[in-house]
């Protein structure tokens, strides 16, 4: 297939491949939704074009409207059914309760970020007004997908002069050959960018594809085959951006036999159904579901169900071809059933966009939806007016500064980066080796610079690590935060299984626990201030990044405990626990 037959492709998500500035109607006519929402039970999910199309399709959306996720006397189901869920184990002592939330599905492809994207310039508190003009290179280490990447990009100023090189590395097979396809399909210069950023979201968040998405996905194996094995040569991409892939053939050929596969959409939906929504799991779907809003409950179903991140009200029937880059070369889905494209980005920020493209915050994944195509939008439009460079790798992060201090990847070069990102590294490769490594790839002529460290799992192996305090003389207003009545909870005659609210405040309190001293202690023994000050290098005491801890300000570095609102709290709760991570300059 060539570039004529791809600028023929229809891409959007519409029916007939139309893109989406706002919802469609939820009956069965193409309009824009600008009519009314459905208001029965606080629902607020469905929007129409007209009265006359929110009566039709009534009978429809009832059966989601009046079903019992948005009922406020939902109950998990081991409650209802008064059982132990499978993930407790239990001495009935609510302090005591053990969590057994272990990984179900495969747990090698890490294509959905579950950190809320970074933006790792931040200028606003660092570079401020002179990063108009200046000349940037970044580095992402272990890269995982794109979307620290699209913020760090979006980041620059909109009148951006300098020149941005960029170095996304990843060691791990499958990230490396979705994030190509991805970045090939946003900067493609055959498509329009609106088109691009709706197909590039589906190919990173959802399992089904129309068949013009699945034409341009077989395309790209022609794409593959054809890479330049030259190290200088770049792809074409639109506008003055560069796509530079630095890749053996070895590096994508299980990229190959994925895009190569012939299972058919019945096939690829029981696989995606057996991992996402099997029956084995639901108390696990329930512990997530009792924190939610009721309209939070029919949206993660709804979503769930379809496997396709759009807004609540689109006919997505049209969406009939497996998303190859989410299932192996043999058919069966790649992610985990707790992984969740809400966890990659702000919530408060998806809401935010969505109000602006007629989207109830109740439609949390429509929200999704118009954000994160916003960004992928500012990103292509970003590539196309300015002069940045990425140079995309699959090397393992432990030598791959050797081979940039060997001149192996020009344009970068031994002390030349003002942000390098490590993600995770320091959980495996240890703190020293991640410093000891890429300290000497920092770029010294900027006292802004700086190498990220994010430490995911310091709390396993911290000696003096708290435990969350129920007897704390806060627990009351924390748990007002939480929306959570204790003393309604603990009035109930049950066992403390089925009291959720019980439960979750046990969970949940940790995010009310001061680690602080006990985090600095396990830096200390990991003697990261230490080797840090042999290789040049201080701990930011105030960071200038993203905050030592979820739920804390940027600019306030004595503050330990998030102090925030209930609307703050759930939107953070609804992430993964951030620990901390630590800054270099």
């Amino acid at each position: 297939m060539g570039s004529e037959s791809i600028i023929a492709l229809r891409l959007g998500s519409g029916l007939d491949g139309l893109t989406l500035s706002r919802p469609p109607c939820g009956s069965v006519c193409k309009d824009v939704a600008s009519g009314p929402r459905c208001k029965k039970s606080g629902c607020h999910l469905a929007r129409y074009c007209s009265k006359e199309c929110q009566a039709t399709h009534w009978k429809t959306h009832r059966v989601d409207c009046k079903g019992p996720y948005m009922r406020t006397s939902w109950v998990p189901r081991w409650v209802a059914q008064n059982r132990i869920p499978a993930f407790i184990i239990s001495d009935n002592n609510p302090s005591n309760v053990l969590s057994r939330h272990y990984n179900f599905g495969l747990s090698h492809a890490y294509l959905w970020g579950n950190v809320p994207a970074i933006d790792h310039l931040n200028l606003a508190e660092n570079e401020h007004l002179s990063a108009v003009r200046q000349n940037f290179k970044l580095c992402f280490a272990a890269s995982g997908d794109i979307r620290n990447l699209v913020r760090t990009v979006n980041g620059l100023p909109g009148d951006y002069q300098g020149k941005c090189d960029i170095l996304f590395n990843d060691w791990n097979t499958l990230v490396v050959g979705h994030n190509l396809i991805v970045l090939r399909a946003l900067l493609s210069p055959e498509l329009a960018i609106d088109d691009a950023a709706e197909l590039a979201l589906h190919l990173m968040y959802s399992s089904s594809l129309t068949r013009d998405m699945s034409c341009f996905l077989s395309e790209s194996i022609d794409f593959v085959r054809g890479l330049p094995p030259s190290r200088d040569a770049a792809i074409p991409c639109r506008g003055r951006g560069k796509l530079r892939p630095i890749l053996a053939s070895s590096d994508l050929e299980v990229t190959m036999e994925m895009l190569g596969s012939k299972y058919g959409i019945r096939a690829a939906t029981h696989a995606y159904s057996k991992n996402m929504c099997n029956r084995q799991r639901e108390d696990y779907a329930d512990w997530y579901l009792m924190g939610l809003e009721p309209s939070h409950r029919l949206a993660f179903s709804h979503y769930r169900s379809s496997g396709i991140l759009a807004p609540y009200s689109l006919d997505v029937s049209h969406f009939e071809e497996p998303n190859r880059l989410l299932f192996t070369s043999g058919g069966d889905w790649l992610l985990r059933d707790r992984d969740n494209p809400l966890y990659g980005w702000d919530p408060s920020l998806a809401f935010a966009y969505g109000e602006k493209h007629g989207v109830d915050r109740a439609d949390a994944y429509g929200c999704l939806f118009f954000y994160i195509k916003d960004e992928l939008v500012r990103f292509a439009s970003r590539l196309r007016d300015c002069d940045i460079s990425i140079t995309l790798t699959k090397f393992d992060a432990e030598i791959l500064p050797e081979l940039i201090d060997d001149g192996y990847l020009p344009p970068f070069s031994a002390g030349c980066f003002d942000r390098i990102e490590t993600s995770n590294l320091a959980d495996w490769k240890t703190a020293r080796g991640v410093l000891l490594g890429w300290a000497p790839c920092l770029n010294r002529q900027n006292k802004f610079a700086a190498l990220s460290m994010y430490f995911m799992n310091w709390h396993r192996q911290a000696k003096n690590y708290v435990m969350p305090n129920p007897e704390d003389r806060m627990v009351g207003k924390y748990a007002s935060i939480m929306g959570i009545d204790l003393r309604a909870e603990y009035s109930k005659p049950s066992p403390v299984t089925s009291k959720p609210g019980l439960l979750r405040f046990f969970e949940e309190l940790e995010v009310f626990t001061d680690n602080y001293e006990a985090f600095q202690s396990y830096l200390q023994g990991q003697e990261v201030n230490k080797i840090a000050a042999k290789c040049g290098l201080r701990s930011r005491k105030m960071h200038r990044i993203y905050p030592k801890r979820a739920g804390l300000p940027l600019t306030a570095p004595g503050q330990s405990i998030p102090d925030i609102s209930r609307s703050e709290y759930y939107y953070m709760c609804k992430q993964p626990k951030l620990t901390t991570s630590i800054s270099g300059e």
